[in-house]
């Protein structure tokens, strides 16, 4: 009688502490689940529904507990205690990998934009420290509105004691860098991303080993949210801003080098996006600065993704909803993680390998339809002229420019795409997660996000039924344009026809407008139809 009394004791508390234990998982469950809760999506449903689900069987695992143990029955316990430490372990395996998830999308939806100003030097001075340049003369751009630029040296400048009658103003980033290799000044005030800013330029390809960094300081500030009440359910505007760089700093500092910008719009009721590549020499009003004068269109990313997206907004009338600005080097990883992609290269070439460096390093493609790995579709992405002084005639014996280099990025996005539809392994799930996480910025909030699973979900489901890696139609559009020398600056300037095309384009697949039928069309079995790229051909304007 002692030895089951003992029995019924052990038995006892031992479904108490599988009840606590139950409690805590579901506790935590629950708060991870109620992460994806979202006014703007379905998701909404599911989460009060798993909620609804949990607390109901809360209390049938309540129940059966105390029932067992007024039952004392030997089935009993071992009934009960196998189905709740299997509840148990598939609600911590679940909550887990819920976890993983919403930390990654928490990453990617980050509400702080970090900020960070460099005072630099050439890399041969003498000077070490701030302290070396006090009394020197500093470089400082002259506009207010740039906060890495302006707002930041400034103060710098009151907290370090430095005497202002010291500071030299500059219009323009590049004639400041000029003075400062030219030795007439001693130091510049630069985003603490000048490398990857101004590399692409012409003269300062060898900034990184030129120049040294003496002084740093950083700030994080909130981050403006998109004012778009659209959800990506919806037809919806995306800007997709590449940031070249040769490290992963990517939410440290808001600058970047503009020189890949990506116009796209999505379609979700037809599957259906136009993605429209704009050359950085692109000369348009840059609204951000104080004067709003004509400039490159890759000088915004100098004062930031708002910047850039105001910016393009103003040039083509298109309302843009959502901006992603994505670190180039997380491109390697991405593809890598995807087992490479697959692409046609219209041409064989070389390139410099993510660091920028040829020699043993230099990556080389031939022509043709092939996988690449991470290394060579980021040379792929990058290549815009030929490179006879580290490659030979061979890999040298090509046209490229910034338009076939947009061309290029459009056919890596679409590869892409096409195969994130063949993912099957939570492993990898997780890893594309991570490096999404951690080389994605955006001013998409996490509301607007969870609604991208509605549509992803639409996604997949037509991938899986329809034969073809072209499951999303794509109008690939071209912005026409002439070549202009001002001051000896090289611009590119469009043709106003030509962005009128690729706005009605725009305009169409976002449903803001009805198509105009073609009543002219014709079809000969002799000459096969071939889609016309829109917005390329011949303008007076």
């Amino acid at each position: 009688m002692e030895k089951k009394k003992k029995k019924f004791k052990k038995a006892s508390l031992l479904v108490f502490l599988l009840l606590i234990i139950y409690y805590v998982s579901s506790g935590y469950f629950v708060n991870e689940i109620y992460y994806y809760n979202s006014s703007k999506s379905f998701m909404t449903y599911v989460v009060y529904s798993v909620i609804i689900i949990t607390a109901l069987l809360l209390v049938i695992f309540t129940y059966a507990g105390f029932k067992s143990i007024k039952t004392n029955k030997k089935k009993s316990y071992a009934l009960y205690f196998i189905f709740i430490i299997l509840f148990i372990a598939t609600e911590i395996f679940v909550t887990i990998n819920i976890n993983k998830i919403s930390n990654s999308l928490s990453k990617i939806t980050e509400k702080e934009a970090g900020y960070s100003s460099s005072l630099v030097v050439l890399k041969d001075s003498s000077y070490k420290s701030i302290d070396d340049v006090k009394d020197k003369k500093i470089g400082m751009i002259n506009d207010s509105n740039n906060i890495e630029g302006y707002t930041l040296p400034m103060e710098i400048v009151e907290e370090e004691k430095i005497d202002e009658e010291n500071i030299v103003s500059y219009d323009s980033f590049v004639e400041m860098l000029t003075d400062l290799y030219e030795e007439e000044i001693d130091a510049v005030f630069v985003s603490s991303s000048y490398v990857s800013m101004f590399v692409t330029e012409a003269g300062f390809e060898n900034i990184a080993d030129k120049t040294k960094v003496i002084y740093e300081k950083n700030e994080k500030a909130a981050k403006k949210q998109s004012t778009s009440d659209k959800t990506l359910n919806e037809p919806f505007t995306l800007l997709i801003m590449g940031v070249d760089s040769s490290s992963s700093s990517l939410k440290k500092s808001n600058s970047f080098n503009g020189d890949t910008l990506m116009l796209i719009t999505f379609n979700p009721n037809t599957m259906n996006a136009t993605i429209l590549s704009i050359p950085r020499d692109t000369r348009v009003p840059i609204v951000c600065t104080k004067s709003k004068a004509k400039n490159k269109i890759n000088s915004t990313g100098a004062y930031g993704a708002d910047c850039v997206k105001d910016t393009i907004t103003n040039f083509t009338g298109i309302e843009i909803d959502y901006w992603v600005k994505v670190n180039f080097q997380g491109v390697i990883s991405l593809v890598d993680a995807l087992g490479g992609i697959e692409v046609d290269i219209p041409y064989a070439f070389c390139e410099s390998n993510s660091q920028r460096k040829f020699g043993n390093n230099t990556i080389y493609l031939e022509k043709g339809l092939q996988t690449l790995n991470g290394e060579q579709t980021l040379a792929f992405a990058r290549n815009r002229h030929p490179w006879p002084q580290y490659c030979g005639k061979k890999y040298s014996n090509y046209t490229s420019n910034d338009f076939i280099r947009g061309q290029n990025q459009q056919q890596i996005i679409k590869a892409v795409v096409n195969k994130l539809k063949n993912i099957k392994s939570l492993s990898q799930i997780y890893d594309i997660l991570d490096i999404v996480g951690d080389n994605i910025d955006t001013n998409v909030d996490k509301d607007t996000m969870i609604t991208g699973f509605d549509t992803f979900k639409n996604i997949i489901f037509n991938s899986k039924n329809i034969n073809s890696d072209d499951f999303i139609g794509t109008q690939r559009l071209y912005l026409s344009g002439y070549d202009n020398t001002i001051n000896g600056i090289y611009y590119f300037e469009y043709y106003k026809q030509s962005l009128n095309e690729i706005v009605d384009a725009m305009e169409i697949n976002l449903e803001l407008k009805e198509p105009e039928m073609d009543k002219e069309f014709s079809f000969s079995i002799n000459n096969p139809y071939e889609d016309t790229q829109i917005g390329k051909g011949t303008y007076k304007y």
